[in-house]
């Protein structure tokens, strides 16, 4: 047993953390959409707030065990496409990230405000901006491609970052085809006016 193969435990350890955390906040979205009552909303909403504060840790672990990978590992890879497209991967998850958490947090201020008028009168059927529908899809394609880069190490950083481009659109592309589904009979104007979108 030596430090690289504790550091690649760790850097699976994080995966396996992060994909836990990934059907956590998706079980709290979809039962926040179906929920019955204002209150019942407002608990899976802070299920899906709370679940979604281990992802910035997730991305600080993939960073760090990573690169402590690579330096011992004693091979100049900084520049391979693999990496720099982990690093671009690791960048659009946390901007990512901290656009949904902002969005979010408004979404909250908006549902404790509905929960003091009553927490069990019936629940808004509100339908999410598009963006805040679109970008955990996106996340999990980028995350995947990230993840295939990181398998099959590719040293193009254009074919790299083609994987990873690949990956969001093909997120996107679920994204969009689910939220028409979704959307009909919904309101959105006050989920949209109460984020600012």
């Amino acid at each position: 047993m030596d430090r690289y193969h504790i550091a690649l435990f760790l850097h699976l350890l994080t995966l396996i953390v992060a994909a836990s955390t990934t059907a956590v906040t998706k079980l709290a979205a979809s039962r926040r959409v179906r929920a019955r009552t204002v209150g019942e909303s407002l608990e899976w909403h802070n299920v899906l707030l709370s679940a979604s504060k281990t992802f910035p840790v997730c991305l600080a672990a993939f960073v760090i065990t990573g690169s402590y990978m690579l330096s011992v590992a004693n091979v100049h890879v900084w520049t391979t496409g693999f990496v720099v497209a982990g690093f671009v991967g690791v960048g659009l998850l946390l901007a990512s990230g901290i656009y949904l958490s902002m969005k979010g947090k408004a979404f909250k201020v908006v549902l404790e405000d509905m929960a003091k008028a009553g927490a069990d009168r019936p629940a808004p059927k509100l339908v999410p901006p598009p963006l805040v529908v679109m970008l955990p899809v996106v996340n999990t394609g980028v995350a995947l491609a990230v993840a295939f880069d990181m398998t099959v190490k590719p040293t193009s950083i254009t074919m790299a970052l083609l994987v990873v481009a690949l990956g969001g659109l093909v997120g996107a592309a679920s994204a969009m085809r689910r939220r028409g589904s979704v959307t009909r009979g919904y309101r959105s104007e006050i989920f949209d006016s109460s984020l600012g979108a």
